[in-house]
């Protein structure tokens, strides 16, 4: 019943039918709370209510009588109150609750440890990120964009096994610990995304050597210090049986010195890099990867007064 032009209230009447095993009513006017009814169709495995816009209140506590549910999505609502708590939802790989107004921590207890994908972007969840993420050990995607969140980004993130997309981009941490032994990183990570925080220090140089990684974005930060050989390496000339930087986004952070040579010959169009509003010595408009933007005035840079390694 997705894709409709159906409004009004959810139907408590749902709830009768249950041998109901996927109920899709997406994109649709619907108003109104969830029905708490819909927790007592046990045999339910996928849930769509996302893109209705203005489902209101919080979820019902009953969905954690959902026990063969594998896929929940309620992006795109008006849904409030506090983070549920579904770690009953043993089943449960796909969760998506972006785009409500929905508070509180982001604690993992609060999940089930089967969960596979889980998106909370564009919320109002606010401290510090739990130490304890590598409990949700089949966890591949995270994305927690677009809240609250303060505090210190994890090295736990780097040593997870399985985790493969990670972005924290606009929130409001200020420090990333580097892991403290490189041999037990994370060899899945694929895409990392820490843009628009207040993130503070030299690059994370580790990230380079990361296998897998080909996505990386730290823009509008406040690193400063030099751009570090290995990324420049990581870009050019990778590792045997190492992905290379495809994406690479330094641009509105306090870094000064040269470009590393390897970057200079690149040519337009074979990786995106972006390396604008920074304080680097010589970044023209003629190298593509300085385009977009100027670098920051002496004023500003002198100001930020960023370290020197």
């Amino acid at each position: 019943m997705s894709y409709n032009s159906l409004s009004g209230l959810i139907p408590h009447s749902l709830s009768n039918l249950t041998r109901l095993r996927r109920l899709s009513l997406s994109k649709n006017s619907f108003t109104g709370k969830i029905p708490s009814s819909i927790g007592s169709l046990l045999r339910l495995e996928e849930l769509f209510l996302d893109n209705n816009n203005n489902l209101t209140g919080s979820i019902p506590r009953s969905f954690n009588g959902l026990v063969n549910l594998n896929r929940l999505e309620l992006q795109h609502n008006n849904i409030t109150g506090d983070l549920p708590v579904l770690y009953q939802l043993r089943n449960l790989f796909f969760l998506d609750l972006s785009d409500n107004r929905i508070t509180g921590n982001f604690l993992t207890s609060r999940f089930s440890k089967s969960i596979i994908e889980l998106s909370l972007r564009n919320n109002y969840l606010n401290g510090e990120f739990p130490l304890n993420v590598g409990e949700l050990k089949f966890l591949q995607v995270l994305d927690l964009s677009h809240n609250l969140l303060s505090g210190i980004i994890p090295s736990v993130l780097f040593y997870h096994s399985s985790l493969q997309q990670l972005t924290l981009s606009y929130n409001n941490f200020t420090l990333l610990q580097m892991p403290e032994d490189l041999r037990h990183r994370n060899n899945k990570l694929i895409a990392i995304d820490l843009s628009y925080n207040n993130l503070h220090g030299f690059l994370p140089a580790f990230m380079a050597s990361m296998p897998k990684l080909s996505a990386l974005n730290l823009e509008h930060n406040n690193f400063s210090g030099m751009i570090p050989k290995q990324y420049a390496v990581k870009v050019v000339v990778p590792r045997n049986n190492t992905s290379s930087f495809e994406r690479l986004l330094l641009g509105g952070n306090y870094l000064f010195g040269p470009i590393p040579g390897p970057l200079l010959g690149l040519k337009p169009g074979s990786v995106n890099i972006s390396l604008v509003d920074n304080c680097l010595y010589i970044c023209p408009n003629t190298l593509y990867i300085c385009h977009g933007g100027n670098q920051k005035s002496f004023l500003d840079c002198k100001k930020f007064r960023p370290m020197i390694p």
